[in-house]
């Protein structure tokens, strides 16, 4: 369903950003959902900081779908 990433991978907040960006691009709102599901999987699996990265992207995502878009705006 994801895209697979390793948590090393995303460290600064310009990764997380741009993964959020990727995701909503990719899933559309579906993005916040499939976010949250893998840092649940992460916890399951004692991935505490692929947890809380995601957690941050969970985040991002959630920002960048609840911002006030005007009527003829195109997002991208």
């Amino acid at each position: 369903m994801m895209m697979m990433m390793k948590s090393m991978m995303m460290t600064s907040n310009a990764e997380i950003w741009k993964c959020a960006s990727l995701l909503i691009e990719k899933y559309g709102e579906m993005a916040l959902n499939g976010a949250a599901l893998k840092a649940d999987e992460l916890e399951r699996k004692g991935d505490r900081e692929g947890r809380v990265l995601w957690l941050k992207v969970t985040e991002a995502v959630e920002h960048l779908l609840s911002e006030d878009v005007p009527e003829n705006a195109t997002r991208h």
